[in-house]
């Protein structure tokens, strides 16, 4: 059984949010087609700035506001509570894994002078400036190395940062996530509808584009 290991590599660090709103512009890079192949997921991560949504994000975001999920959410394929996908005949095994829309200027539906849902933000908006890199070893291990982002203003303020809180955090966010996830794809290949082989993608969703998939 694979593991997941969970580890913060930095050293002691202060951090103290100032409120600035930089973490709330989000970027979607241009040299990215919709569909990334697996191969270019760790290049995207770093040159991107999405807002990815738990499933128990969507629905505390929903209550909070009282909004449909479809008004504040971004799929690449119409929105629906499955985010595993397949194309040409099972070959193609796709990740439309939800972010937070974004308005015409970058910033995210829910910036208003300062986040108008801060007491139910989602996960990945808690963690910032620290971000995840998912490394997969060669026994199957998962590694989510924690760094963060030295240009953040509160970098240096504040209090000592909690990495053990902080690593709490990432396995939460990764749960979820797998949680979300693992239940479609158990379907899929329980029914033969993934074929052998199959290749895996994300998606690069908000770009004003939609696609249709048999799934």
């Amino acid at each position: 059984m694979p593991r997941v290991v969970v580890k913060a590599i930095f050293g002691n660090i202060r951090f103290q949010c100032q409120r600035c709103g930089s973490c709330c512009h989000h970027k979607r890079p241009l040299e990215f087609d919709d569909l990334i192949p697996a191969e270019q997921i760790e290049d995207f991560w770093r040159s991107s700035n999405l807002i990815y949504l738990t499933e128990k994000d969507v629905h505390a975001i929903s209550n909070r506001t009282g909004m449909r999920p479809p008004d504040f959410v971004d799929t690449l394929y119409d929105y629906s509570e499955c985010y595993v996908k397949i194309e040409d005949e099972g070959r193609r095994v796709i990740l439309d894994l939800p972010v937070l829309k974004s308005k015409e200027d970058t910033t995210c539906v829910f910036y208003q002078e300062g986040c108008s849902i801060y007491s139910v933000r989602p996960i990945a908006c808690r963690l910032f400036p620290f971000r995840v890199e998912e490394e997969t070893l060669d026994n199957g291990d998962i590694l989510l190395n924690i760094s963060y982002n030295p240009t953040c203003p509160g970098i240096g303020k504040g209090k000592m940062v909690d990495r053990k809180k902080l690593e709490g955090l990432v396995a939460e966010q990764f749960l979820l996530r797998t949680e979300d996830i693992s239940p479609h794809i158990q379907k899929l290949n329980s029914s033969g509808e993934i074929a052998s082989g199959a290749r895996i993608y994300r998606t690069l969703p908000g770009r004003g584009r939609k696609r249709s998939s048999s799934i």
